[in-house]
């Protein structure tokens, strides 16, 4: 994250560091997870103020002296085990667990703000092991200490206390586009996008990605003079994680098809939440201002009132969305090139829905009321004076894009500007180019093994398919050589071969697999794998009857089940739970297995997995 060196109230200096540091070789520790980092990021560099402080200056002066007043974080819930809590006072110096030597006293201008942490993920610690009145080490995944929790109240394996921030966590993708509060305001002012007497910045929060709609929105909120600063929150992304590179591709690539508006990227340690990339509606207005101050200090836009302790205490974990193309609603595009509702219009500038919308989704959400009170107090810890939450009134839904994107459809400027068109297309081609995998299940003897290897033959004789079989009883003698028949040993079996086939899927080729995935759980797990990994998935539910599979038994396997000898058996001793998601469903005492090969092969030409 770029910085301007300043040292904000949460990050203690160069000396307390060393010392806390020096201090924590005899302390627990606790690995924090990916989104906690994020929200122990956000706090430690300032990104959000308590509810009752003033808004932050905007004359863009710099970091504040270390000398200012501490910044203790407000009673707000957050989406992650890390969250701050009520103000707890702490002694002049933070105690030290038995037989520990105490740290020196806090300086007198170190804040102390309570935070709470669920240690039950943390590694191999024992939970027992943390106590009121120690400290615990906050550590990133490769054991940097982050920050150190001073512990005053220990319940199971939640540990609160007060926190002391050593250093902003290390974030390898795109730190030219990470800013601290005081480093933003800095690169603003250094573009002379600012000065103290023009309007404040305007963040337009991008939980998914910028359409034709939304660039007009960008560019209506520039032509009334003032910068505007797209926020990508990105908390919890996983900078492994191709869908988030193409989701900042898509950002930057939008971006720069504006001329004449100044804006500026940055990525914001925030979790994404799925609901900001569906239609969201304020009012009238789709521009929350920060001029009106309603009871508890909350901002609103409109005059909306809502109680901003009432309205956080509904926040919500939020969901990844990947790509940032999250399930929308699937509205026609209109805009920039062609149409549609795009522009600006209203005396102050703002940007608005039709006259009529009076329609506030805060009033029946109250985890997006709660949301958006969030942003809105981080909003201003970076030195906004507005912002906007949710796409473009007239943005595509993402539903609708990745129907088009499957079909091979050309993407038209009216709905996406074409360079991020082309991004979407280079990582969502038609179906008939991407990943596939065809999972059999079934009982033994259902005729799993007969159909896939029917099926390879098949998509071979095609010759247009790269495709690898992966039997249940080959890969056992391989991949799962060593693994029993108990629940747990076939969850790991069912789980390799999906692990596998997700990585065949991932590279472009098909996986046809014939295992027999008895548990519903564990096949939901790799419908998952495989479909994050960017490609398809068809479940093939082969419904024989168990009273055939068990009268065709050419591996005398029901007969040694029947009499004992195999304690555990699918259908006889053990459930198979049958699938409700199948795609498809075949029963082979009704259809040879030509004829069900066919009925595989015309709904995968039926939905785009194979070219006609």
């Amino acid at each position: 994250m770029r910085t301007t060196g300043e040292r904000t109230a949460l990050l203690v200096d160069e000396a307390r560091a060393a010392e806390l540091t020096a201090a924590s070789l005899r302390w627990q520790s606790v690995t924090l997870s990916a989104v906690q980092l994020a929200e122990l990021e956000l706090r430690l560099s300032g990104g959000y103020p308590p509810r009752d402080d003033p808004p932050p200056d905007h004359g863009h002066d710099g970091p504040a002296s270390s000398a200012s007043p501490a910044r203790t974080p407000s009673a707000v819930a957050s989406p992650v085990s890390i969250s701050p809590a009520s103000i707890f006072p702490v002694p002049a110096s933070p105690p030290a667990a038995p037989g520990h030597p105490p740290a020196s006293p806090l300086p007198a201008h170190y804040p102390t703000p309570q935070y709470t942490v669920d240690a039950g993920d943390a590694g191999t610690q024992d939970a027992e092991k943390f106590q009121s009145g120690s400290t615990v080490a906050l550590r990133d995944s490769e054991g940097v200490m982050l920050a150190a929790l001073h512990l005053t109240e220990v319940v199971g394996s939640t540990l609160s206390g007060t926190v002391e921030g050593l250093r902003l966590p290390e974030r390898p993708d795109y730190p030219e586009l990470r800013f601290t509060p005081a480093a933003l305001r800095a690169e603003l002012l250094r573009r002379g996008w600012t000065a103290p007497n023009e309007p404040a910045p305007v963040a337009v929060w991008a939980d998914g990605l910028l359409h034709t709609a939304d660039l007009d929105r960008i560019e209506a909120l520039g032509a009334a003079g003032g910068a505007v600063v797209v926020l990508a929150p990105v908390g919890g992304a996983d900078p492994a994680d191709a869908r988030h590179h193409l989701r900042i591709r898509c950002l930057k690539a939008a971006l720069a098809t504006l001329s004449d508006v100044r804006a500026l990227l940055a990525l914001v340690p925030v979790q994404p939440v799925t609901r900001l990339t569906e239609s969201v509606a304020f009012g009238p207005n789709t521009v929350i201002r920060f001029e009106t101050v309603t009871d508890g200090g909350r901002p609103t836009a409109a005059g909306h009132a809502v109680s901003g302790r009432a309205a956080t205490a509904g926040r919500q974990p939020a969901g990844r969305p990947g790509t940032g193309q999250e399930r929308g609603t699937g509205r026609g595009a209109g805009g920039r090139d062609g149409g549609g509702s795009g522009g600006g219009g209203g005396g102050d500038g703002q940007y608005q829905r039709n006259a009529d919308q009076e329609t506030d989704d805060r009033d029946s959400e109250p985890a997006l009321a709660g949301e958006v009170a969030y942003r809105t107090q981080v909003c201003l810890a970076y030195g906004f004076s507005a912002m906007t939450v949710g796409p473009a009134p007239s943005a595509p839904g993402a539903a609708a894009l990745s129907m088009l994107l499957d079909r091979g459809t050309r993407l038209p400027p009216a709905l996406t500007p074409p360079a991020v068109a082309a991004e979407l297309v280079r990582a969502q081609p038609p179906r008939s180019e991407r990943g596939l995998t065809v999972l059999f299940t079934g009982l033994s003897g259902s005729g799993k093994s007969t159909l896939a290897k029917l099926l390879v033959c098949r998509l071979l004789e095609r010759g247009d398919r790269r495709v690898t079989l992966l039997d249940g009883d080959v890969v056992r003698l391989h991949l799962s050589k060593g693994l029993g028949f108990s629940r747990e040993d076939r969850n790991a079996n069912v789980l390799r071969i999906g692990f596998v086939a997700a990585s065949v899927t991932a590279a472009g080729g098909t996986a046809v697999c014939a295992p027999i995935a008895p548990y519903d759980d564990v096949r939901h797990q790799v419908r998952t794998m495989v479909e994050d990994s960017g490609g398809g998935f068809v479940l093939v539910h082969v419904a024989t009857p168990l009273q055939v599979c068990e009268a065709r038994d050419r591996k005398g396997l029901y007969a040694k089940a029947r009499a004992g000898i195999i304690p555990t058996f699918t259908g006889v001793s053990d459930p198979y739970e049958e699938p409700t998601d199948a795609d498809i469903v075949i029963d082979t005492v009704d259809a040879s297995p030509h004829d069900a090969v066919q009925t595989v092969l015309s709904h995968l030409r039926t939905d785009g997995w194979l070219a006609p």
